[in-house]
């Protein structure tokens, strides 16, 4: 097993449970407009989504998503973190390696979350989206992190539950961990992820913890 110094880590279905609140927020404008779709139709990429809508033949998919948005942010101080994403994240501080948060998501959404459950601190760097001009799956955020923190990406692996996590992580020329626990397939086809050839794939996050050398 090969062990890194530099471990990169997605914030929404890997450290923090939001998957369930993106979904059941978009799931309020859909309705609303006569679309019903299961927990898979909805899934948990916003791209894959649009281009499903767009084949429908669905309107105002931009409104969709803001109105979405919208209902998302009432809920967002009240997510919680994955059970072991603490243990985690302190194991990981405690030991010779480096972390960084490397998140699509937005300052304004992550940080008062990360004051909240007292974790900025376990961070070495935190790069959002709205840190750089383009987001995962470009290699952008990857790799704005390594030069941060002056790291090899032969010594670095992306730690992520989705498939912007695996081909970012391909662009960016590290290795990649996939994070899929039970109730993933909700929102993910493991069989694409798998297609998508990551380095490791674990249900249980302590996992990470073997990568590392203390």
């Amino acid at each position: 097993m090969k062990y890194y110094k530099y471990i990169l880590l997605d914030w929404d279905g890997n450290l923090a449970q939001t998957l369930d609140l993106w979904q059941e927020a978009l799931r309020v404008p859909l309705e609303k407009r006569g679309h019903f779709l299961s927990d898979a139709e909805i899934g948990a990429n916003f791209k894959a989504l649009r281009e499903k809508l767009s084949a429908q033949g669905v309107d105002e998919i931009d409104a969709i998503i803001t109105e979405a948005d919208t209902i998302a942010s009432k809920s967002v101080p009240y997510v919680t973190l994955y059970p072991d994403a603490l243990e985690v994240l302190e194991s990981l501080h405690k030991s010779s390696s480096y972390t960084a948060l490397v998140t699509t998501s937005k300052h304004s959404t992550v940080d008062p979350l990360l004051e909240k459950y007292n974790i900025r601190g376990l961070f070495d760097v935190v790069v959002c989206g709205d840190d750089v001009t383009q987001v995962k799956p470009s290699a952008e955020p990857l790799l704005r992190a390594l030069e941060i923190l002056n790291g090899d990406p032969g010594q670095a692996v992306m730690v992520g539950d989705s498939d912007k996590d695996i081909i970012a992580a391909k662009n960016a020329g590290i290795d990649s961990i996939l994070f899929y626990p039970p109730g993933h397939e909700r929102f993910h086809d493991i069989d694409y992820l798998h297609s998508l050839n990551p380095n490791y794939v674990i249900s249980d996050f302590r996992d990470v913890l073997k990568m590392v050398r203390d």
